[in-house]
């Protein structure tokens, strides 16, 4: 058994946690990159107004946002499992501080996603009934 005399996670352990904290990183600085081009092309759109809905401008901004939120709120766990990586003792509390930050991100994510998704929805239906 190996000895843990520094932390109390292995030097593959931390390894696994960096990987995990890289893969957030460019998770995140992508999500930002297409929000940041999305809400380009939603301006795009209401400047030069040649999509076939009004709507269409206006989505891409609002679903451009959702995109940067969502980018940026992944973020702080990834800072928190690099953190971890380079501490000594206490590191299960600091995992499970960073697995409780990643899930409250993702759950923020998911419930941004599905509020634009049922708000576009019900702009088309209204669109289609009036």
């Amino acid at each position: 058994m190996q000895q843990r005399t520094q932390h109390e996670f292995s030097a593959d352990d931390n390894e696994t946690l960096i990987g995990l904290a890289e893969g957030l990183g460019r998770f995140s600085m992508m999500t930002g990159v297409v929000g940041l081009a999305l809400a380009g092309l939603g301006i795009a759109a209401l400047v030069t107004g040649g999509y076939g809905s009004v709507m269409t401008g206006p989505s891409l901004i609002v679903l451009g946002l959702v995109a940067m939120v969502g980018g940026g709120l992944f973020l702080r766990p990834r800072g928190s499992l690099t953190w971890i990586t380079s501490s000594r003792g206490g590191d299960v509390t600091k995992l499970m501080d960073a697995l409780h930050f990643l899930d409250s991100a993702h759950g923020v994510f998911r419930v941004l996603i599905a509020a634009f998704v049922l708000a576009r929805l019900a702009s088309f239906v209204l669109t289609r009934l009036g």
